[in-house]
């Protein structure tokens, strides 16, 4: 046998044979490469560490109470939580932090809907306070009194339930007043009404307007109010009426139904006599109805002839004042 084969013979039969180094490890990394090298077993995966999350059991312990709690407000108030807006998702009634930002935006809606009342509240409070529509020099005024209070309605003229009264006040009583008036109850012939007026001037004229429909009340009212204070600032008036009402007629003391009727007002009881003379020796062929009272001139009969005397004697009234 050579020398060759003898000294291969001798390496393999050394009773602690060492796996030779790898010179690119050493210390510790060069023992375990040895050693898995060495050892041939199936692989086998690391067991499963228990590393607890510190956080998530410190928010479950923060919010236990919810578990505890929500079972008594089931109890006392019913569920808190509406189930048609719960998902379906089993998530949200494992964590309890779902449940507590469901809890409070429902809690937090509450005080929103209480402002949303009370703003409704507020806001119809300010449409149900009394209004002063307006008022004049010469003692004009009008009010609108919206939802009156039960214990107010025995200091009106006429103890009527209603949602709104308006009334009218003036310290003259003026024929032109009424054929204003009469224009209105034309307008909206439902509305009930009560009036205070002497021909005589003696009292005061006072008109009170019910209506349950509070803004149609309003409007008529402040179209009242217009047409009495534009025609308070012309000294001398007119007032003409076609075919003149029931109403209007009583008011003025006439007993048959004329054409038209019309009245002159603003005149001295003896600057009406003197324009009435002057105007009937200068136009004898008319065939004019008159009426003398206190504070105004009445005329009536065909409206064409009414319409065309009171203009005359207007005009006449104009020139001397």
């Amino acid at each position: 046998m050579s020398d060759f084969m003898k000294s291969i013979v001798q390496e393999v039969m050394k009773p602690h044979h060492k796996p030779k180094e790898n010179p690119l490890f050493g210390g510790e990394t060069r023992f375990i490469y040895s050693k898995s090298a060495a050892v041939n077993k199936p692989h086998q995966t690391l067991p499963e560490m228990n590393r607890p999350n510190y956080q998530q059991k410190n928010r479950q312990k923060n919010l236990s109470f919810i578990d505890e709690k929500s079972g008594d407000l089931r109890e006392k108030s019913g569920s808190i939580v509406n189930n048609e807006n719960v998902p379906p998702s089993s998530s949200y009634n494992k964590d309890p932090l779902a449940r507590l930002q469901t809890l409070s935006l429902v809690q937090g809606n509450q005080p929103i809907l209480q402002q949303q009342n009370h703003s409704s509240i507020r806001k119809n409070n300010i449409q149900e306070e009394s209004q002063l529509i307006g008022h004049t020099r010469d003692g004009i005024k009008a009010w609108l009194y919206s939802s009156p209070h039960p214990k107010m309605l025995q200091y009106f003229q006429r103890a009527i339930k209603s949602n709104a009264i308006g009334v009218v006040t003036s310290q003259k009583c003026q024929a032109g007043q009424l054929f204003i008036l009469n224009e209105l109850l034309r307008e909206h012939p439902a509305m009930k009404y009560c009036l205070s007026w002497d021909k005589d001037n003696k009292h005061s004229f006072v008109l009170e307007l019910y209506e349950d429909h509070l803004d149609l009340l309003k409007q008529a009212l402040k179209t009242l109010f217009q047409r009495l204070s534009q025609n308070s600032y012309k000294q001398v008036q007119v007032y003409q009426a076609h075919s003149p009402s029931p109403w209007l007629m009583k008011q003025l003391d006439l007993n048959s139904q004329v054409d038209g009727v019309a009245v002159l007002e603003g005149t001295e009881y003896y600057s009406t006599l003197f324009l009435l003379d002057r105007f009937l020796k200068k136009s004898p062929d008319k065939n004019i109805n008159f009426k003398i009272e206190r504070n105004y001139l009445l005329l009536h009969g065909n409206y064409e002839n009414v319409k065309e005397v009171s203009e005359e004697l207007l005009k006449q009234a104009e020139r001397l004042s």
